[in-house]
């Protein structure tokens, strides 16, 4: 049997024209626009109206308050993304939300804004779990050297299952992820590692 394997999307981009974000003056005017939307409000609309509302001296209870938002966490990470993004990059999540979302966002807020940009335009191109990005921002790198390659390949032969390496040049650590195909297996692969399921559960 073999493990599920994950398809793989390919994103092409188009030519098509951008929409923008809406030109709102002040505080009033951000929170009578957020409150008139048919529908929840997406996440750029919301970091949007947000940064309007920190121009204008508002904190985070007065635009929970405003805007009917009950976390304050939530109101946190709207805040460090609207104050940290530019127009420009503003404008890149409005028109790809799908693809650009509040956690990628948040993750890399603290980057340069070269950094950022280029993490953005590679979005469009190909899907990146969070996790990735916040990996980047901590610093870790990406890339797998060669003996680190051939490691988790041999390793693969051997143990006769799919074996991941994911090593952390700067600080010397990684992950290893090792598949497994069902239950029984995974309690023999249990077995292996010097775990005995049964004198725990």
């Amino acid at each position: 049997m073999l493990p599920h394997s994950v398809a793989t999307h390919t994103y092409t981009q188009r030519s098509v024209r951008m929409a923008h974000l809406p030109l709102l003056t002040d505080a009033e005017e951000a929170i009578d626009y957020y409150k008139s939307q048919p529908h929840s409000p997406s996440d750029p609309i919301t970091a949007h109206v947000i940064r309007i509302l920190v121009q204008d001296g508002y904190k985070n209870r007065d635009i929970r308050e405003a805007l009917g938002i009950e976390k304050v966490y939530t109101v946190t990470h709207f805040i460090r993304v609207s104050q940290a993004l530019t127009d420009g990059e503003m404008e890149l999540w409005f028109n790809n939300p799908d693809r650009i979302t509040l956690g990628h966002l948040r993750a890399i807020a603290k980057l340069d804004f070269p950094t950022r940009e280029s993490l953005l335009r590679k979005l469009l191109v190909a899907r990146s779990p969070v996790h990735e990005f916040e990996s980047i921002a901590r610093g870790d790198t990406q890339e797998k050297d060669v003996d680190i390659a051939r490691f988790a390949s041999t390793m693969s032969e051997v143990t006769g299952r799919p074996t991941d390496i994911r090593f952390n040049k700067k600080r010397k650590n990684g992950t290893i992820t090792l598949n497994f195909y069902d239950l029984d297996d995974l309690d023999d692969l249990c077995r292996k590692l010097g775990f005995i399921p049964s004198e725990y559960f």
